[in-house]
């Protein structure tokens, strides 16, 4: 049950310096208590870290002293899938799915769900698949339409979302004890549906971005989860105004106190990236494509330093692009890009990076008519396969414990019969 009483800690960009050196509906009434300051985050939970700079800056551009070994293009391996759940026509068409991965090998997925074939009510819904049975299980999380995101930190989901019955920015998360869920308001300046959001971890806190589609700053806020209390912080603004957030995966921390946001430049400005310090609670770099009508649809933040975003060019979210892909650094995003005129893109991309440093992206193809993964091989070598014949909406990746990658989406019969459905291949 949500604790409408806990006040949220503020950090005040003027407390920055005393930070420690690390580092897209619910029906119950919010509290009226004031948000009160406190301290930073406490002493004895900070820990060394890289320079952010050197963590982000190193010059990769060095060549190896060998080049990597030419890769050997695998065979068609089968896809194994999965029907998760019926869903309504009105959820598949217009809604997406998100993927994550305990670290106990449970697979969890969001999606919108409804108790009836009209759908009066969808509800923010987690299904999860046990690794030994397989067998899935579904919970409602609230009522809700619109935007969410989930993550996966440790063993369980965490939720963001856009609560348009009260107003409000809620995260949640369930607990591993009795599974009840547990959802927070956040102080934010909500305006409705195109409200943007993004929600990812590093090794120790969840952090949440919300994007008001006004003349607002970025809100960013973290929890973190060592700290024995359940608070949420807020952090510093990134002043950029109606900045909407990616079509997918927008935000992502490198483990050394470094958050890379994906945003648009205002209303009709191009996208690019922020970066965030968490050791000196600033946004001190931006940088930005040249052409707005590019949509970035998913970021990787690479251990080596590079930004990886997946991208469609001119067509967006409304009619069909192409497919590009582009790598760098925060002060040059388009230092390698790759363009694909024959691969066209309906909607948005999905990528996520292999455990051997590929990049893997899935993306419904021009029209919708089919499910399509691309695969860049650490030897630079590009592969595309169609691993579902079909309309396919809503796409997520995710690569489990067993190293498996996995794709979530929707898809509805010509009879008007709609699932949410996976697929897993051991890809390597």
């Amino acid at each position: 049950m949500l604790n409408s009483s806990r006040p949220i800690r503020i950090l005040w960009v003027g407390l920055c310096l005393l930070l420690p050196l690390n580092a897209c509906t619910c029906e119950d009434e919010t509290g009226a208590d004031p948000w009160a300051l406190s301290d930073p985050w406490p002493e004895d939970m900070s820990e060394p870290v890289l320079d952010p700079d050197m963590a982000v800056e190193l010059d990769m551009a060095v060549e190896p002293d060998l080049p990597p070994e030419p890769v050997e293009i695998p065979p068609d391996i089968p896809w194994e899938k999965e029907v998760v759940a019926e869903v309504s026509q009105t959820q598949a068409l217009n809604d997406r799915t998100s993927l994550g991965v305990g670290d106990d090998g449970t697979v969890w997925l969001g999606f919108h769900s409804c108790r009836d074939f009209g759908c009066a009510q969808s509800y923010l819904s987690v299904a999860s698949r046990e690794p030994a049975s397989g067998d899935w299980g579904i919970e409602e999380v609230t009522p809700q339409r619109g935007t969410f995101g989930l993550d996966v930190f440790g063993d369980q989901p965490w939720v963001a979302y856009l609560d348009e019955i009260n107003g409000q920015f809620r995260v949640g998360n369930r607990s591993p004890t009795n599974g009840a869920w547990s959802l927070e308001p956040l102080p934010v300046n909500f305006t409705g549906p195109y409200d943007g959001l993004d929600i990812t971890h590093d090794n120790s806190r969840i952090y949440v971005t919300f994007a008001s589609s006004s003349n607002d700053p970025v809100d960013l806020f973290a929890m973190d989860l060592r700290a024995g209390v359940s608070e949420w912080f807020e952090l510093a603004k990134l002043d950029v105004g109606d900045a909407s957030a990616a079509l997918e995966r927008g935000l992502s921390a490198d483990d050394n106190g470094n958050l890379f946001l994906v945003h648009r430049d205002g209303d009709s400005g191009p996208y690019g990236v922020a970066r965030y310090k968490l050791r000196d609670n600033i946004w001190d770099r931006q940088s930005y494509y040249n052409n707005p009508s590019i949509i970035a649809s998913s970021m990787v933040a690479r251990q080596s330093g590079d930004i990886c975003l997946s991208n469609t060019v001119s067509g967006g979210f409304i009619g069909d692009g192409t497919f590009e892909v582009t790598c760098g650094k925060i002060n040059n995003l388009r230092r390698d890009v790759w363009g694909f005129s024959d691969e066209t893109v309906s909607s948005y991309t999905s990528m996520i990076e292999g455990r051997e440093g590929s990049l893997i992206v899935a993306f419904n193809t021009g029209g919708n008519s089919s499910l399509r993964v691309g695969r860049r091989y650490p030897d630079g070598t590009w592969d595309f396969r169609t691993v579902f014949d079909g309309p396919s909406y809503g796409v997520s990746t995710a690569i489990d414990t067993e190293n498996k990658l996995w794709i979530s989406y929707y898809t509805c019969s010509s009879g008007g019969r709609c699932t949410l459905e996976t697929l897993r291949q051991p890809y390597e």
